[in-house]
């Protein structure tokens, strides 16, 4: 519900649904408890004393969307009063006590402490003093005060001093309000949650909707609105809004609008009688015709200061009966015109049909100054045919009709009607053509336009042996090797820590020389920050996995196996059981050719000897039964006399006697020595051996004697021929000659013997 007294008027019911209609398709809701427009307000008269012990405690909540604007704001006696708003995202207090001025922002000045469209929970306490023991909590957060003027003040709200009106949100009227600075002089778009003050059990909540007064207030709140920017963008250029054209006795418009051009239609509501707003020559007229005919009314701002001077400016037209007023957005009084007409029935309802914005469709029969479109941007328009809050228009959504506009601000794009000389160094800004940035002008009152660019070089900016270029509105420093930066003052990393190896330096944006002011990018086959290393991952050799680069080498870290189970691998192929030694292909094949070689020669070798011991062991069953075995075979002979040559001897078959030691399988073949022989062998070896301890001297005696070959003839033939016995003269000793080149000089000796004893 829209919240007035301004009730009665016919209108009322219209305005109304307007504004719900409006705020709810555009703006969407959120709950809250009063909204105040832009030119609303909350008025508590005098006497109420809303704000009792706000000096020892004050809370509320807000969200606001302009860029600044009053909050809360008490009136005193005289000239005392008290005002708490916003400005430069911070809040800010201004106070006049007993003609002592106190001005406090929350907060440093490089912080944001409220931000706009969003909502913020404030706690001040300790403001009696207005001084640094105030403490202020936002969001939770307790910022510092940053006091201005330093003076000692007792602030109490209770006081007749400050016994006055209340505001909230906004203002009736600029010029009611007592305040020293620019600061909060503007509508802050708000919505207030609450607003608490006092402490412990006292503390108590303001009625936001029990005021006396109020305007532009609702109880639903809206999210700030996109800004509403519209270009102008030539001379003929104009955007006719949809509005309420019911006929009333009251108008209230507000826009804001910017540019370098000195004329222009800004504003035309009419048909046939207007109200009219335009510059001529830098200035803004106010022009008034509520009948339509007769001589209008007109007015030129007073301002000293020209309205086009490329900056934002607002301004607020009120139009009541026959007299317009029109606003800064300081709340000074620019113009103000009374339409009085030829004669005494002067109309005070103005019959107008159409709101065209920055021009109109057809200029004819309008004055030759408003003949001309306004050239730049315009930007939150608001209109209303009663006494209410202004209502924000957009101007791409509301809109009838258009020509030769941009729903944006584009300053470049003001000037199509005469296009700036872009190849002189002229460039298009909010409606004019100006030498752009990096030229100045030659000449700038006779026309055409010169400009010229400027050397940037002049003052020899760059250092270091550098080459200066000169460019458009900059240079160009061309550093030596050593050095970089705007001027050539900063040492070049990549010169003082170059990269290795073919590799590629990238500078960094650096201050001082580092060697992490540099980033090499390395040719292929090295790494490292300078590229000095052998990069051994440069072909990927472990595809899959990832590659491990050291000094000396690479290793593999696979899918499967990613905790390096198996240690120094060299690619990402399946795993094998493999030799701790490593050998080529072709060692391999060597390797394998020697060993079946090798495997061959002993096959062979074992064959041959197998087939050596065959025939051997054939030979040895055999020889026993061959006549050889007769002619040759191991005798023992028992001297039975001493002395070399005797005739007493016993021959025994040594083979028998060797048949004791031979294997089962030989005593199958040769029977064992019979008990009285083994006898005998045991004596015979017994009595060598005693004789040997005695003496080893001694001569010869009769012993047994091994022969290995005897050789054929010899008189030993078997152990039956033991006890016989032969005389010399049987005795020959030619055979020993066959048994070898020794017994061959045995058998001389022993036949030059026999000779001679012949």
């Amino acid at each position: 519900m829209f919240l007035t007294t301004m009730k009665g008027r016919p209108s009322f019911v219209l305005r109304s649904l307007l504004i719900t209609v409006f705020f709810l398709g555009y703006f969407g809701d959120v709950s809250c408890d009063t909204f105040v427009d832009k030119g609303g307000y909350l008025l508590w008269n005098a006497g109420r004393n809303v704000l009792d012990r706000a000096e020892d405690r004050l809370e509320f909540s807000f969200r606001y969307c302009n860029d600044k604007g009053l909050l809360i704001y008490q009136q005193g006696e005289g000239e005392n009063y008290f005002a708490l708003g916003v400005t430069e995202g911070r809040l800010y207090i201004e106070a006049s006590i007993e003609d002592r001025v106190v001005e406090v922002f929350i907060g440093e000045s490089t912080q944001d402490v409220v931000l706009k469209n969003q909502t913020h929970e404030v706690i001040m306490t300790g403001l009696r003093g207005l001084d640094s023991d105030m403490r202020i909590t936002i969001n939770g957060t307790e910022y510092p005060p940053q006091i201005l003027t330093v003076v000692s003040v007792e602030l109490s709200f209770s006081s007749p001093a400050m016994n006055g009106q209340t505001l909230v949100g906004g203002y009736k009227n600029i010029i009611d309000l007592r305040l020293n600075t620019q600061r909060l002089k503007a509508y802050p778009i708000v919505c207030m949650f609450y607003i608490r003050t006092g402490e412990g059990e006292d503390l108590s909540a303001l009625s936001l909707t029990s005021t006396d007064e109020s305007l532009g207030a609702s109880d639903t709140c809206h999210t700030c609105p996109q800004p509403s920017t519209v270009s102008m963008t030539t001379l003929t250029s104009y955007i006719e809004m949809q509005i309420d054209k019911t006929p009333t006795t009251n108008t209230v418009i507000n826009f804001k609008f910017r540019t370098k051009a000195p004329n222009g239609l800004l504003l035309y509501f009419g048909g046939p009688a207007y109200l009219a707003v335009y510059l001529r020559d830098g200035a803004l007229v106010l022009r008034l015709n509520t009948k339509g005919s007769g001589v209008d009314a007109v007015r030129q701002s007073t301002r000293v200061a020209p309205f086009n001077d490329g900056e934002w400016q607002e301004i607020t037209i009120r139009r009541d009966n026959n007299v317009a007023t029109m606003y800064s957005l300081a709340g000074d009084v620019l113009a103000r015109v009374e339409f009085v007409g030829e004669s005494s029935d002067t109309a005070h309802v103005l019959n107008a049909e159409k709101l065209f914005v920055g021009g109109v469709a057809d200029p004819r029969g309008l004055p030759s100054d408003m003949r001309t479109s306004f050239r730049g941007c315009l930007d939150d328009l608001r209109f209303s045919v009663g006494e209410d809050a202004p209502l924000p228009y957009e101007f791409q959504r509301q809109n009838v009709a258009f020509r030769d506009v941009e729903f944006s601000c584009m300053p470049n794009q003001t000037c199509e009607s005469y296009p700036c000389r872009l190849d002189r160094g002229e460039a298009c800004d909010v409606g004019v053509c100006e030498c752009a940035e990096g030229y100045r002008t030659v000449d700038p009152d006779p026309a055409p336009l010169t400009c010229e660019n400027i050397d940037d070089c002049g003052p020899d900016p760059c250092q270091n042996g550098a080459i200066c270029t000169d460019l458009i509105a900059d240079y160009n420093c061309a550093c030596t090797e050593q050095y970089k930066g705007k001027n050539c003052t900063v040492d070049r990393n990549c010169y003082y820590f170059p990269c290795y190896n073919g590799g590629s330096c990238l500078e960094l944006d650096t201050p001082t020389r580092n060697e992490s002011g540099r980033n090499c990018t390395c040719a292929h086959g090295f790494t490292a920050d300078d590229c000095s290393v052998v990069d051994y991952c440069a072909d990927n050799p472990c595809g899959v996995g990832v590659c491990n680069n050291y000094l000396s080498g690479y290793n593999c870290t696979c899918p499967d196996d990613p905790d390096e189970i198996v240690k120094d691998r060299q690619n990402c192929g399946p795993l094998a059981v493999r030799s701790p030694i490593q050998i080529s292909p072709a060692a391999l094949v060597i390797v394998l050719f020697g060993v079946a070689i090798l495997m061959v020669v002993v096959i062979v070798f074992l064959a041959f000897r197998r087939s050596y011991l065959k025939r051997k062991r054939d030979a040895l069953l055999d020889y026993p039964k061959s006549p050889v075995y007769e002619e040759s075979r191991e005798n023992v002979v028992e001297y039975g006399e001493e002395g070399y040559g005797e005739e007493d001897q016993d021959t025994f078959d040594v083979n028998v006697i060797q048949s004791a030691g031979d294997t089962l399988k030989h005593r199958k073949k040769f029977p064992v020595l019979s008990p009285e022989d083994a006898a005998q062998v045991e004596d015979f070896i017994s009595s060598r051996l005693s004789d040997a301890a005695v003496d080893t001297n001694a001569g010869a005696r009769d012993q047994k004697m091994s022969f290995a070959d005897e050789g054929r003839g010899t008189p030993a033939a078997s152990l039956s021929s033991l006890n016989s016995s032969s005389t010399e003269e049987e005795q020959s000793y030619v055979y020993l000659q066959r048994w070898g080149p020794r017994f061959s000089r045995l058998s001389d000796m022993f036949n030059d013997g026999q000779s001679d004893s012949d």
